[in-house]
């Protein structure tokens, strides 16, 4: 997947997300997103697996990677100086 297009969808989540904080609490948004990611990724991977043999490996996956795009995140809120809260 190209990194341009990638981040634009990503900007689409956050830009919808920010919408929404007008009348939800920002934690409550944040859960929401995490379960409609792993709801939405649970539903892909049951889609292309034929058997569902390997879903921890899938688990496993998935946790590393939103655990490092999370460290990288927070790194560059740090690096910017971004406000918190």
């Amino acid at each position: 997947m190209q990194e341009e297009v990638f981040h634009e969808v990503a900007d689409e989540f956050i830009h919808l997300a920010n919408q929404l904080s007008e009348d939800w609490a920002p934690p409550l948004l944040s859960a929401a997103m995490l379960y409609a990611a792993a709801r939405y990724n649970a539903f892909i991977a049951a889609d292309q697996m034929t058997a569902r043999t390997d879903d921890q490996g899938l688990v496993t996956f998935l946790c590393e990677q939103y655990r490092k795009m999370l460290e990288e995140n927070l790194r560059e809120l740090a690096q910017t100086g971004a406000a918190r809260g």
